[in-house]
């Protein structure tokens, strides 16, 4: 039976469409999926099974079935069965989302994960392509976004993002939005991020020996900060931001997320206003400047200078909730994926050489300024940013909803039900890569022409929510490895414990001893310098002592 269903695959959920259902020649058309279902139907039994046992009470312990579409032929699909992990591990969707996505689907590619713990009811999906049309079903209207009480993203992010606006609202601010990120506006952010991403990697090779996790996480968000104001701010500044950021970010892991002044959530949520309110002043001095006839820099300058066709601007909260998201998207994605990509490059230093000759061969071609032309011929460096995203995923799963009844992979999908869609796991099972050691950091397989194409992999999302800031996030750490591979050496510790956060953290922080290669020639010049000193030194004594 399962195997049946997994070859019913349709390039698109299916929804009922109920004003034809007594209509003659629909019902004719319909013969075919009739049968089908009678196929699927006669062999349901088969699919809801439960094994018995201590041993196997499965997430169904406390599962209730969702209300059955109206539409008969949905109807008659039968429901996914239940999540194969023992029903008290749920939490692990949060702290250790990648197995408790493949102990959840086990052999299935759709199971039903009851509430618990407050967390809701959800259809897991459980192949790229599921996942794909969960994700472009907002454009037809079949899917939208969830309530997300996992991680009450709606409180913390705000309802005006664009990770929650729902449509038409989403489009709107896209729109708006999307000018800021585009590739001329990124090529002129190049300067900026290679001064502070340089002005970091000097500043650690001065120190020598750094934590590369918290040094990364520095780096990043004092990238976004200066990238997405138009400006530098004194470092005490960027300091007392970054520590409300963290404090922020950490409420989206903050279960039970119940507000509270001694609660990770609570005083997530307070972090987040006095965020607000400085964005707010920085929005309205940037306002001011704009109605002076001055030029406002940064992504806030394309933000608060978008207008829509009847001259209508983004609101302070569409603002606000959105410059959160940034920073969200810009910093924890941009720390994280380097984090892993350095530890990739530790435990396999023929990758470092290959960027490294990588490197050398464009600054032979270019010269030695970083530019979007040539971050564009990175192609070696691009592959290993894919390959650390595909190992490590930063967003583990996201949430959907079903807005009408709908079909998917042979299920029946009631309209309101919660999607889960498990990034982590559809990347990690890749069937482009299940012969080819999946476990194994591979850059290269990037470079392929199965590689070249997105596959089961979608780390910044997937149709009309695709991360707007993708392209800022990808030129940041295109620009960091450049920089490490022409000018540092360094050795990373990764004999550590990774734990689940925003993305896969090292527990002792990745210590890392870095070196500037400037530094060990100046100091192999200075060598040379003074044997030939010496020499000459001597060679003049002992001339002047046999003229004597």
């Amino acid at each position: 039976m399962h195997a049946s269903i997994q070859q019913h695959t349709r390039p698109a959920a299916k929804p009922c469409q109920r004003e034809h259902r007594s209509s003659p020649v629909h019902v004719t058309a319909l013969a075919p999926v009739r049968r089908h279902q009678d196929r699927m139907l006669a062999k349901a039994a088969d699919v809801n099974i439960r094994p018995t046992g201590d041993h196997h009470q499965l997430d169904s312990h406390h599962q209730q079935q969702p209300a059955a579409s109206k539409c008969p032929f949905l109807a008659a699909l039968p429901s996914p069965p239940p999540a194969q992990n023992m029903w008290w591990n749920r939490l692990q969707q949060l702290f250790n989302p990648g197995a408790y996505q493949a102990e959840a689907l086990g052999p299935h590619d759709v199971v039903q994960a009851s509430a618990q713990f407050g967390m809701p009811e959800m259809y897991v999906m459980g192949k790229a392509e599921y996942i794909k049309t969960v994700f472009s079903g907002e454009n037809d209207g079949t899917t939208t976004v969830a309530s997300n009480r996992i991680m009450a993203m709606r409180d913390l992010l705000g309802p005006q993002n664009l990770l929650q606006a729902p449509e038409p609202r989403h489009k709107y601010l896209r729109n708006l939005i999307m000018p800021a990120f585009t590739a001329e506006a990124i090529e002129k952010l190049v300067p900026r991020m290679e001064t502070v991403l340089h002005r970091f990697l000097n500043n650690w090779a001065d120190v020598g020996q750094v934590k590369a996790h918290d040094e990364l996480r520095k780096m990043t968000f004092t990238f976004i900060m200066a990238v997405v104001m138009g400006r530098d701010y004194p470092e005490n500044v960027v300091n007392h931001l970054g520590e409300l950021y963290g404090t922020w970010a950490s409420g989206l892991l903050g279960w039970p997320y119940i507000d509270l002044p001694f609660t990770r959530f609570g005083k997530a949520q307070r972090a987040k206003q006095e965020l607000l309110d400085w964005f707010q002043g920085a929005v309205d001095e940037a306002r001011a400047d704009l109605a002076a006839g001055k030029s406002v820099p940064g992504i806030l300058g394309g933000l608060v200078s978008a207008v829509d066709e009847n001259g209508n601007s983004l609101t302070d909260a569409e603002l606000g909730d959105n410059l959160l998201l940034i920073l969200l998207a810009g910093h924890d994605t941009s720390s994280t994926t380097l984090t892993n990509t350095m530890a990739n490059l530790q435990g396999h230093p023929h990758v470092f050489e290959k960027l490294q000759q990588e490197q050398r061969r464009l600054v032979a071609k270019h010269g030695t300024a970083i530019t979007g032309s040539l971050l564009k011929e990175m192609v070696y460096a691009d592959a290993v940013i894919r390959e650390t995203l595909r190992l490590n995923n930063v967003v583990a799963g996201l949430m959907r909803k079903a807005a009408k009844d709908i079909e998917i992979g042979g299920y029946q999908i009631p309209e309101g039900t919660t999607l889960y869609l498990p990034l982590t796991h559809v990347a990690l099972n890749d069937p482009r890569w299940v012969d080819d050691e999946p476990q194994t950091f591979k850059p290269e397989r990037m470079m392929t022409p199965e590689g070249l194409k997105p596959g089961a992999q979608m780390p910044f999302g997937h149709g009309p929510r695709f991360c707007a800031g993708y392209a800022v996030a990808m030129a940041e750490m295109k620009v960091y490895l450049a920089l490490l591979a022409r000018g540092y050496d360094f050795q990373c510790d990764t004999n550590t414990e990774w734990v689940q956060e925003i993305g896969r953290k090292p527990k002792n922080g990745l210590p890392m001893k870095i070196t500037s290669k400037l530094a060990q020639q100046s100091c192999l010049f200075c060598l040379s310098s003074s044997r030939s000193l010496n020499q000459t030194t001597h060679s003049w004594h002992r001339g002047r002592s046999h003229r004597t």
